[in-house]
């Protein structure tokens, strides 16, 4: 497997300019750090490319976020995790704090502005956040977002792991992605040791990616519904959802796909009847469509939808929004459209593009993604009838640094990884495409009503572990 990541050197005087000619055609990751090396990432249509910068002694990161608001969490991150001193952030509080230790929230001042608190205990299930709500009567001025309350500190402890023992670990940072992440860091492996797979297991990994996206969109779809009060809708989400995390348990043996997708290939005995799993997919693919025509046919519903959290493209681009996040507002960032990867480099499609980037776009993006990704499961499935999926292949696994990227169900999810000669994790650092898209949330509220807040939040419905990682 030929390994696509490139990299090249930038001096620090230098970077600003670099970054300035790659985000105008390139879709921008993010940076990282490995102790005084700062790597750059973006994504062109030939792969990932890392931008490599050294910092000398003595020497300070100038923020690129005062330009790209989109890089304020990584600089923030390797303030905090690898000392990089950082200056002219527009956002000097550290990204991770301890509860006894919690920096003030940014709000709104003038006359008549008030504040909202929301969090960072929820009524409902869900994990810790700070939402500080600054507001002039019923109107959104400004929402700061305080997430950490849970972080994990996992990167560190990445560290001087094997690398394939890591793999399970490397599942279970977030269970919405889990399929994806895997597949992310099985792929940095296997280019780095040059591992070639077989089409089978290639459509194989394809299935197990899209029966993550649809479980997820059905959550999604089904959270828009709470925002909104129709509870009905929620439960048949959530009803429909059930059925396909029960063929995941069928086909994996977890619910969430948790370890499917491995180093050399896909778990043994996964997907042993192709054509059952093909029937039991038509038949909820009925019973999904017909769902999501009646939802979004209920008039009441779309009035609550539409004009909601809205998101221009030209926002949406400022952020480097992922996902039917950005695919709402105009996007285009689908990476099995622009850097194919697996058995999508078989396929020959556009990506679904919405121009409202409201709560409706992105509902209405889903349910399009949805129809899409049966599309894919149908032609994978068909692919692997008659076939005997490999047990999977031992790797041996090589050094050097790495970038990978794939497509989740909310986006891009990377996996930047340096190994050393004896198989064994120097770096790893794993963006959700959660992460990347968090603080586009709070820009996507402002001028709604206070009210509005969990129905824009739950459109975008992004996890805090990614963060908390």
């Amino acid at each position: 497997m030929a390994n696509n990541y490139r990299e090249r050197p930038v001096a620090l005087g230098e970077l600003r300019g670099a970054v300035d000619e790659l985000i105008s055609n390139a879709l921008p990751l993010g940076c990282y750090a490995s102790q005084r090396t700062v790597r750059t990432i973006f994504l062109s249509q030939t792969g990932p490319l890392g931008l490599r910068t050294v910092l000398g002694e003595g020497e300070k990161w100038e923020s690129l976020a005062r330009r790209y608001p989109f890089f304020s969490y990584h600089e923030r991150e390797m303030q905090a995790l690898q000392g990089i001193d950082v200056q002219s952030s527009p956002d000097e509080r550290p990204l991770y704090f301890s509860s006894d230790a919690i920096p003030e929230a940014i709000v709104a001042e003038g006359k008549g502005i008030s504040g909202v608190v929301v969090g960072p205990v929820h009524a409902g299930i869900i994990e810790p956040g700070r939402f500080t709500i600054s507001t002039g009567g019923e109107s959104v001025v400004h929402i700061d977002a305080q997430l950490s309350y849970s972080h994990r500190a996992l990167e560190p402890w990445f560290e001087g792991q094997e690398a394939l023992a890591l793999a399970p670990r490397v599942a279970r940072i977030c269970g919405n992605c889990s399929v994806a992440r895997s597949w992310g860091y099985a792929r940095a492996i296997e280019e780095l040791a040059g591992v070639d797979l077989d089409d089978g297991t290639e459509f194989a990994r394809l299935v197990l990616a899209e029966m993550e996206r649809v479980h997820v969109h059905l959550f999604d779809i089904g959270s828009i519904a709470a925002g909104a009060g129709y509870d009905r809708g929620t439960t048949a989400a959530l009803g429909l959802r059930e059925r396909i995390c029960q063929l995941n348990h069928l086909v994996s043996g977890h619910r969430l796909l948790f370890d499917s997708v491995v180093p050399g290939g896909v778990k043994a005995g996964i997907l042993a009847d192709p054509e059952i799993i093909r029937t039991t997919l038509r038949e909820l693919r009925d019973d999904v469509a017909r769902f999501c025509d009646a939802l979004l046919a209920k008039r009441s519903l779309l009035r609550r939808l539409e004009g909601a959290g809205v998101v221009e493209r030209s926002l949406a681009q400022r952020f480097a929004a992922v996902g039917p996040s950005g695919r709402a507002s105009g996007i285009a960032c689908d990476i099995r459209a622009i850097a194919p990867y697996g058995a999508y480099r078989g396929f020959a499609f556009s990506e679904e593009l919405a121009g409202g980037g409201d709560v409706y776009a992105r509902a209405e993006l889903r349910v399009r993604e949805i129809a899409r990704s049966f599309d894919f499961l149908e032609r994978g499935l068909r692919e692997l009838e008659g076939r005997r999926l490999p047990t999977p292949r031992q790797v041996e696994v090589a050094a050097g640094v790495i970038t990978t990227v794939v497509e989740g169900a909310r986006g891009a999810e990377s996996i930047s990884l340096a190994l050393s000669a004896t198989g064994r994790i120097e770096r790893l650092h794993v963006i959700s495409a959660a992460y990347r898209n968090w603080p586009l949330v709070t820009r996507a509220m402002e001028g709604n009503i206070v009210p509005d807040f969990p129905l824009v939040n739950k459109s975008f419905n992004l996890c805090y572990s990614c963060v908390d990682r």
